[in-house]
């Protein structure tokens, strides 16, 4: 009798817990951050400013790449002298054409010592458009080099851009998988699942390491507390960058939790 009355209260403390940890999900889905207004009169030099705000900003490029000085990710390679040598990466490729292709397709060519996973900025959650693409162009190629594009100037990849307000809405509540989830929130952007760390620490055994009222924090407050070696600040930077806070639905965060404490 006491065996069944402690299964019965420890379930309700379970329900309990995850009801509250629900209060703090927000159940129904907002609206991106309004696309950064771009004139096609703009100066290169302006371009250079405005693609500078979206680095920091809207793309979200901080979260994995270093910029000289600027930053603390360890994800994907600095990018502080890459208008000097962007044009010597792959063979054939111009500075515009490799800068473009970087973003349009990532994966297409990755940096030896590094691996793929970068997701195409043109495309949710990220979301540039092909004209604030040409402005980080242009801010990229200013880091040691001579800025050389315009709003005029024609990329083979424009017209894939799609924005975060034309896509798809997020399923809120919906049945996708664990892994599903993992990946289109970008967590595997930040952490390997093979014990090796990116710009966030790896996953690998975490459910041996953290409860899951500890993951639940990790996640919903990761500056809570910060694994040694890794700078606060970027996954709270990259979950408000992609809204998934006001995206994720308490059920998918549920999912998510049991999925990392059963790895």
């Amino acid at each position: 009798m006491k065996h069944a009355l402690y299964i019965f209260g420890f379930t309700i403390l379970v329900s309990a817990f995850y009801w509250y940890v629900s209060l703090w999900v927000p159940q129904k889905r907002t609206e991106p951050p309004e696309d950064i207004a771009i004139s096609a009169d703009l100066s290169t030099a302006e371009m250079v400013a405005i693609g500078e705000e979206i680095v920091a900003g809207k793309g979200t490029c901080l979260t994995c790449h270093t910029m000289g000085e600027s930053g603390a990710a360890l994800r994907f390679p600095d990018l502080g002298n890459i208008g000097a040598i962007a044009a010597t990466r792959v063979e054939g490729q111009g500075d515009v054409t490799y800068l473009a292709e970087s973003m349009y397709d990532p994966n297409a060519y990755v940096l030896p010592g590094f691996v793929a996973g970068m997701p195409a900025v043109a495309r949710p959650p990220v979301a540039l458009t092909d004209d604030e693409i040409l402005t980080v162009i242009a801010y990229l190629q200013s880091l040691g080099g001579t800025p050389t594009v315009t709003m005029a100037t024609e990329l083979e990849w424009q017209g894939q851009s799609i924005g975060a307000a034309d896509a798809a809405p997020v399923a809120v509540g919906g049945n996708r998988d664990a892994e599903t989830l993992f990946t289109s929130y970008l967590c595997n952007t930040c952490h390997n699942l093979d014990g090796t760390p990116g710009a966030g620490p790896s996953l690998e055994g975490l459910g041996t390491r953290l409860t899951k009222a500890e993951i639940y924090e990790s996640i919903l407050d990761p500056d809570a507390t910060i694994t040694e070696g890794f700078a606060p600040g970027v996954m709270g930077t990259m979950l408000t960058a992609t809204g998934f806070r006001e995206q994720v639905s308490a059920q998918e965060l549920q999912s998510l939790v049991d999925y990392l404490a059963g790895l």
